[in-house]
């Protein structure tokens, strides 16, 4: 089957439709990603709801790119306006380790949220200081116009930043401002670990593990990491939508992990009820065609697998790969990640397709035509 003809006038992640610029430097963080990616593009600011007046609804990270949000104040506040001038409703979601006291305490009628992250210790291998974190932490009490705000600790890393003694720290600081946090392991595609060997940076997977794609944390470090969240009955999230949809107080994870419950751990999770709630409300007759730009039918499927673990390209499938059940979206036409994350983000259900991974869309998705003139 032919690959779906997809367009570049947008970018999507796992959990955002970017929005924004990269720059040329940033923090120089030594396990940052990013040091081994390079954008096509250098500008990413087409509005969502440009393209689609239901992306009006979607997540929206806004300079997500190389270069912090807030190393480039004015361009991230630019963007901020507009996507408030075009009335976007979803969750607006700036993540930064700069200086958040030159961010200007000012209103969005946005659904605007501060993701503070963190190392949770003092490293070369960072481009943060904890005494910053503590100083962004301090600027939530004494703002008139307070957003939503959570906290970030990534990546974790092996023999690093994995210690109860920072744990410690991180949690006992969201005790006390009340927040909520996301963590994940680190990232170690083979253009990073190239880097890494070649600039001499000692990172290593935790044993019997090896770096790619996913962000593995070895169980027992996450059993501490649970423990020190539970001293302080603060809640965590091993996914990033998983934490977004808490804060923003949406129905349900709006990345449709629900599917996946063994996996992302919804067996302790705060959100548990909610999600399933919604999951078990899903129907098998309802009309989405104002939604989903692709011929499509609702089925009910029993131990769904994966096409990624299918196909042998995911590189840590899970029993819940192979375990998906409920009412299920099937579409017959080969599409891409991007393509199933809209519908997550839109629908709630997830996707049996032959996808494949892209952070590029389907051009159906495009309902400007002015926008189709310029691919």
């Amino acid at each position: 089957m032919d690959k779906v003809k997809t367009t570049d006038i947008a970018l999507l992640a796992k959990s955002f439709y970017l929005l924004g610029d990269s720059l040329d430097y940033c923090y120089d963080c030594k396990y940052c990603r990013l040091n081994g990616e390079v954008c096509d593009e250098k500008h990413y600011n087409i509005i969502p709801s440009l393209i689609n007046p239901i992306f009006s609804n979607i997540p929206v990270a806004v300079n997500l790119f190389y270069g912090d949000p807030l190393l480039q104040i004015d361009n991230t506040l630019k963007y901020l306006r507009l996507l408030e001038s075009s009335k976007h409703k979803g969750p607006v979601i700036i993540v930064t380790k700069g200086d958040f006291s030159k961010f200007p305490d000012v209103k969005f009628d946005l659904d605007l949220h501060i993701a503070f992250s963190t190392f949770g210790v003092d490293s070369y291998l960072d481009g943060n200081t904890m005494q910053r974190f503590q100083n962004n932490l301090s600027q939530i009490k004494i703002r008139k116009n307070n957003y939503k705000y959570s906290i970030e600790y990534r990546p974790i890393i092996y023999n690093v930043n994995d210690t109860l003694e920072a744990f410690d720290k991180v949690f006992s600081l969201a005790k006390e401002y009340n927040l909520a946090v996301g963590y994940s392991g680190l990232q170690g595609k083979a253009e990073s670990v190239k880097i890494w060997e070649e600039n001499k940076i000692d990172l290593k997977p935790y044993p019997g593990y090896k770096f790619g794609h996913k962000k593995i944390i070895d169980d027992r470090i996450v059993k501490l990491f649970e423990f020190v969240a539970k001293k302080y009955k603060v809640p965590i999230f091993r996914k990033t939508s998983c934490l977004f949809s808490y804060v923003h107080d949406l129905p349900r994870d709006y990345n449709a992990h629900y599917y996946r419950p063994n996996e992302v751990g919804c067996s302790d999770c705060i959100m548990k009820e909610r999600c399933y709630k919604f999951k078990n409300s899903l129907s098998l007759n309802k009309d989405l065609t104002n939604i989903i730009p692709f011929n499509y039918k609702i089925i009910n499927k029993v131990n769904h697998e994966c096409i990624l673990k299918k196909k042998g390209i995911c590189e840590f499938p899970t029993s819940d790969c192979s375990k998906i059940s409920g009412n299920i979206i099937k579409i017959d036409d080969n599409i891409t990640t991007s393509d199933v994350r809209l519908i997550k983000w839109l629908t709630g259900y997830t996707v049996d397709a032959n996808f494949y991974e892209s952070q590029l869309m389907s051009e159906k998705w495009i309902k400007n035509k002015s926008l189709v003139k310029k691919i």
